[in-house]
């Protein structure tokens, strides 16, 4: 519980990273599945909205159980659960095996997701935002690793398959580090978390802060999951091409978070956010307009550095400014950020299908303006 940085900080890093990993190997092989189990455009976008589904239920059970059993368990059965969805994955035959092998994996994600910025809090309470900056840019940082390595395996022959077991070797490795790791004494609560959560959703501000998040998430999702099939229809067909255009991305989203963790006390969060809307709504406009892969490249890169910052500030600004149990209140926050981390790549997905993906992409900068709608409630609630 200081304000420097901890080996449970750096353990934390790395689930992560490879949280971030098992998000990733679905979009980067998605044309190599498509292939193999002959899916569709909206059945594409619908694996990560099956993945998400998981995380989105299990979050609410493990904000639960957090306050009744502590967060290690918890922790520790989230990255094992990765791991066996993982390898699952790696063996299905058909499109419903692969769809419930992702929601395995989403039950350890979601249960990653709803621990892990609560446990920054219990590390750093006194600067939890530029902590929760810190420890949420190498989620991105792993997305850059995967893509590199994963892609390259792609492009060297191996099987979309062999990248599922390396993603659950992965996840496997790192529930044996949490499970020998030492995490902070905290009271277990014995009041209902249900209470609790009444108590949040009743708070009109929450409300401001759930629609931001959902945006957020939606477009950080968005980039991520169809960059490198956008690549491959229409710029260039091989996989490596594909992959560094979500590792651009991704570089993009881990400068903006180290920066955000520094230019967070020194404009402030609203501010920050403000000329990030501003700034996303202006790149992603250009996205789906482009024809060459520089250009492509560049945009990503950009859109980036707009996108880092909204997930973890948000949760660092709604903590200050709403009355309410930390634990709980990132919890919801983060149960509703998922379900925009689902459902905006499969709007996409659908409006890929019908019309085109470059007018999927035309949701990106929509999400922009309703991001810049809802920092402008935040601005009136606190004036």
């Amino acid at each position: 519980m200081s304000n420097k940085i901890t080996r449970l900080d750096k353990a934390s890093w790395g689930g992560c990273m490879v949280f971030a990993s098992s998000s990733v190997v679905t979009p980067l092989c998605l044309p190599e599945i498509s292939k193999t189990l002959s899916t569709s455009f909206s059945e594409g976008g619908g694996m990560e909205a099956a993945r998400t589904f998981l995380i989105f239920a299990v979050l609410l059970l493990a904000g639960v159980l957090a306050h009744r059993w502590g967060k290690k368990p918890l922790m520790v059965s989230g990255q094992y659960l990765i791991a066996i969805g993982s390898l699952m994955a790696s063996y299905a035959q058909d499109y419903p095996t692969l769809i419930f092998s992702l929601m395995v994996i989403g039950m350890g994600g979601g249960v990653m997701e709803a621990i892990i910025n609560p446990l920054v809090v219990d590390l750093h309470p006194k600067d939890s935002g530029k902590y929760l900056n810190i420890t949420n840019a190498f989620y991105p940082i792993g997305i850059m690793v995967s893509a590199l390595l994963f892609g390259e395996l792609l492009t060297m022959g191996y099987s979309w398959r062999s990248i599922f077991r390396f993603a659950a070797v992965a996840a496997f490795v790192m529930g044996l580090i949490f499970n020998i790791s030492e995490f902070p004494n905290v009271r277990l609560h014995k009041d209902s978390s249900w209470n609790l959560m009444r108590d949040v959703l009743s708070l009109g501000g929450f409300w401001i802060y759930a629609v931001a998040i959902f945006l957020g998430a939606g477009v950080e999702s968005a980039l991520t999951f169809w960059s490198r099939s956008y690549v491959e229809i229409y710029l260039e067909d091989l996989p490596r091409a594909g992959a560094i255009a979500v590792v651009v991305f991704s570089g993009g989203m881990a400068i903006g978070r180290l920066l955000s963790a520094k230019l967070s006390n020194m404009i402030g969060p609203k501010i920050l956010m403000a000329g990030s809307s501003v700034l996303g709504l202006v790149v992603t406009s250009f996205v789906p307009f482009v024809t060459t892969l520089t250009s492509f490249y560049t945009l990503l890169l950009l859109s980036g550095i707009a996108t880092a910052c909204f997930w973890p500030t948000i949760l660092a600004v709604a903590k200050d400014s709403l009355k309410a149990d930390s634990t709980i209140l990132m919890v919801l926050l983060a149960v509703v950020g998922v379900a925009g981390f689902g459902l905006i790549p499969w709007m996409m997905g659908i409006v890929g299908e019908y019309i085109d993906l470059k007018a999927g992409f035309l949701l990106i900068p929509a999400c922009f303006i309703g991001l810049i709608l809802m920092l402008k409630q935040m601005w009136l609630k606190v004036n």
